[in-house]
């Protein structure tokens, strides 16, 4: 398994290889969204439902889309 400091190849290039850590940077610039959910019933009736709902991005990526939001808004 490679670390951090390893490159991994690029699916379907073969020639190109991007780190790990080019990955990440790329998702914390971009921004990713999680949603999840999970139910857990008994003989049909919802006992416990579990919500999740992450953003993950970096602070200046968070700012920026603020502040293009706040323009918009004027």
């Amino acid at each position: 398994m490679p670390n951090d400091f390893e490159s991994v190849a690029v699916l379907g290039g073969g020639e190109e290889e991007v780190s790990l850590l080019e990955i990440l940077d790329y998702f914390l610039n971009s921004g990713v969204v999680i949603h999840g959910s999970l139910v857990i019933s008994l003989a049909g009736v919802d006992l416990v439902y579990l919500g999740l709902n992450v953003v993950l991005t970096s602070v200046e990526t968070a700012l920026t889309n603020l502040q293009i939001e706040e323009k918009r808004k004027k």
